[in-house]
């Protein structure tokens, strides 16, 4: 077999760190793998003529995305509980997987999640996949965020999506999400980042069936001063250029999520990242302002740098908020 042709530790400005193994070498591609997830595989020639491996990786802290493209291979693998929740959707080939008991057969265009906390068995032909890596943590403290559930009772209870439209929900996603972090033209300031890492938790929470969804409502959190929330608000007009996490501002303003997402629900009506939303988009319009004309800046640059990853939907929040559309100068 050749060897692999592979290019690693390419980063863009503010961006993602991308890395490209493309081999016939078994032992290259398992290498790849491991990167992804630590398992024991098991590698089967079914097609020798066709035998190829592409293992396509772009990661910004945290978490990250994978293309996996393997032909004239059977892959299978036990994977033990992983650091990362692992989510994603099948392009082409099929598989089965083994949790327990339980056994979900999948192919091209089924979307997957792989719970954390169990052993998993899976049995590969010709996979075909976009994956998508997060911290059980951060989905967790989303998860606590949105609903109220305590992080640590966030479990994800079937590898399959509730329905076929959440089903092309994610598929969406997760093909936008590697479009983006594997484009090498494409910047992804820290803010962008952020908020495409909260859209993919979000859409992991609304998709596929777990805890929070016994969830009624948020508790009330108890009753909090208008205090809370001008703590909160200094802290995140100070703070708007650099991602923040409700927890960062709860901690700021010295109670608790839900207290926090109380104080301002009672004092404020808004929900705090709706106040930091129209912060950073009045970042955005005094930056739009200051830039020149042929300078080169560009709507979707700052943007982008503001956290807004869709211009269409910026250009929407800005025209609610100001009443024109955006544009330099």
């Amino acid at each position: 077999m050749t060897g692999p042709r592979t290019r690693e530790g390419i980063a863009m400005p503010d961006g993602p760190v991308r890395s490209e193994v493309l081999t016939t070498d078994q032992d290259a591609a398992v290498e790849a793998m491991m990167r992804i997830a630590v398992h024991r595989p098991r590698v089967q020639v079914i097609d020798p003529a066709a035998v190829g491996f592409s293992v396509r990786s772009a990661g910004l802290p945290e978490w990250g995305t994978e293309r996996v493209t393997f032909t004239g291979i059977r892959y299978g693998s036990v994977l033990e509980p992983s650091s990362s929740l692992i989510a994603g959707v099948w392009r082409g080939g099929h598989g089965v997987l083994r949790m327990g008991p339980e056994e979900v057969a999948m192919g091209a265009g089924d979307a997957f999640i792989y719970p954390i906390g169990r052993t998993l068995h899976f049995d590969n032909v010709e996979p075909d996949k976009t994956l998508v890596r997060l911290p059980p943590a951060y989905v967790a403290g989303v998860a606590e965020e949105l609903t109220g559930l305590p992080a640590a009772d966030l479990h994800f209870l079937s590898a399959r999506p509730l329905t076929e439209s959440k089903r092309a929900n994610w598929s969406a996603t997760s093909e936008f999400l590697a479009d983006h972090l594997h484009d090498p033209g494409r910047e992804i300031p820290p803010l962008l980042a952020e908020q495409m890492m909260r859209l993919t938790a979000t859409a992991l929470l609304r998709v596929f069936p777990n805890t929070t969804m016994t969830v009624a409502r948020v508790p009330s959190g108890g009753r909090s001063s208008p205090a809370v929330v001008r703590r909160a608000t200094d802290f995140m007009d100070a703070n708007a250029g650099r991602p923040l996490t409700v927890a960062e501002i709860a901690a700021a303003a010295e109670v608790g999520p839900r207290a926090l997402q109380a104080a301002f629900r009672r004092h404020a009506m808004v929900a705090p990242l709706a106040y930091l939303r129209r912060v950073r988009l009045e970042r955005a319009r005094a930056d739009l302002r200051d830039a020149s004309p042929g300078d080169g800046t560009t709507v979707a640059a700052i943007a982008g740098r503001w956290g807004f990853h869709r211009a269409d939907r910026f250009a929407a929040a800005y025209r609610d908020a100001f009443g024109e559309p955006p544009r330099v100068g």
